[in-house]
């Protein structure tokens, strides 16, 4: 992390907050907002984009901010039309502005002005993040025409706030690749023939194998008087643990269930996670001895030919989320397990009900189960 102390003597005093948030930020939209602050606080400018998602010099996706303007809709142009070829022939620069490109490659005039017929602005300046050989991100500055040029004090700025925005997309990055790998994990643990629950100190669930959410639901329903209630999984297991003598040495509980027989709850609580909140804390592990499923009903739980058929249709994002609601996951947990945000869920459920010429949740897993 930058030393704050190390600041150019032009930073003002309120930009720390922002300089801080950015320190911190975890996410596209917060490092966003954090380098809006700074350079509104800091730099002249006419507007101000933030560019990421870049395929072959071209971002796909951007973030503006116009601080004033003759048109009032008037939007930057989202694009590095301009300055591709100059980033080709110049890889990893970091710092750079219009009036260097167009003295080194004058076309690049021709191609503003096919970008830009009446554009409100004379020079730009970019910071270049780059990820390998190829642009991750370039934050794009429009000076305003009285002010074109960098001073000193703007480019001491621009060279501090560079391996800040740097550094935050290096972590922004590894907790991408860190969330991929666990869903790969949880994926590949999922369907593990095992049954077994990871559970909290505090008793909630924090993972499930199929197995031992069919097994853990199956219990449930067993459960037939209300007395019985205080052996359901894994709502009880703080208090079945504190309650029952046949623990042995406090670490382990073996349950049976009270009508269906065979099918038993191991329960194992593991000291050295105790006292970390989010690690498990209990592992239960279900087994049915007997296996009193019938063949018959287990071919009956295979997806039919149709439910295939429907989800051909379907991208493979769009499939694990379908899937996920058949289960009987809600659009919360469906956003957590897959690591995106509960809109895009919800996005991606519109489309899923469109493609299948669906209009509700319920006749999606039907049309799934």
């Amino acid at each position: 992390m930058q030393n704050i102390r190390n600041r150019p003597a032009k930073l003002l005093d309120d930009s720390h907050a922002a300089v801080v948030e950015l320190q911190s930020a975890l996410d596209l939209d917060s490092i966003w907002k954090s380098c809006l602050k700074l350079v509104r606080n800091q730099l002249p400018h006419r507007s101000c984009s933030l560019m990421f998602n870049i395929v072959g010099f071209e971002p796909t996706s951007a973030k503006h901010h116009v601080e004033y303007s003759r048109n009032p809709d008037y939007v930057p142009a989202t694009s590095l039309t301009i300055s591709g070829p100059y980033l080709e022939r110049h890889p990893k620069i970091q710092l750079y502005t219009y009036s260097q490109i167009v003295s080194e490659d004058p076309d690049a005039m021709r191609r503003r002005v096919e970008q830009e017929p009446d554009p409100e602005w004379t020079d730009f300046v970019h910071l270049a993040f780059w990820r390998d050989e190829q642009p991750e991100a370039v934050l794009s500055i429009h000076r305003p025409p009285e002010q074109s040029e960098l001073s000193s004090d703007d480019r001491a700025f621009l060279e501090y706030l560079h391996p800040m925005i740097e550094a935050s997309l290096r972590r922004i990055r590894a907790l991408e690749q860190d969330c991929a790998r666990r869903l790969a994990y949880e994926d590949l643990l999922y369907r593990m023939p095992i049954a077994t629950l990871l559970i909290a100190q505090d008793g909630h669930q924090l993972f499930a194998t199929a197995e031992g959410k069919k097994l853990s639901e199956r219990w449930n329903r067993g459960l037939r008087e209300t007395a019985e209630r205080k052996l359901s999984l894994p709502e009880n297991l703080i208090h079945l643990f504190a309650s029952s003598p046949q623990a042995v040495g406090g670490k382990t509980l073996k349950l049976h269930h009270p009508h269906i027989k065979g099918l038993t709850a191991t329960v194992e609580r593991n000291l050295h996670t105790a006292a970390l909140r989010e690690r498990p804390c209990y592992v239960v592990t279900l087994a049915d001895e007997h296996n009193d499923e019938s063949d018959d009903s287990k071919a009956s739980a295979q997806p039919s030919p149709e439910a295939w058929t429907a989800l051909q249709k379907l991208s493979p994002t769009e499939r694990r989320v379908a899937l996920l609601v058949a289960k009987g996951l809600r659009n919360d947990e469906i956003a957590e397990h897959l690591c995106r945000s509960r809109r895009t869920i919800e996005f991606q459920l519109n489309s899923i009900y469109r493609k299948l010429s669906l209009s509700r949740r319920t006749q999606l897993v039907l049309a799934l189960s």
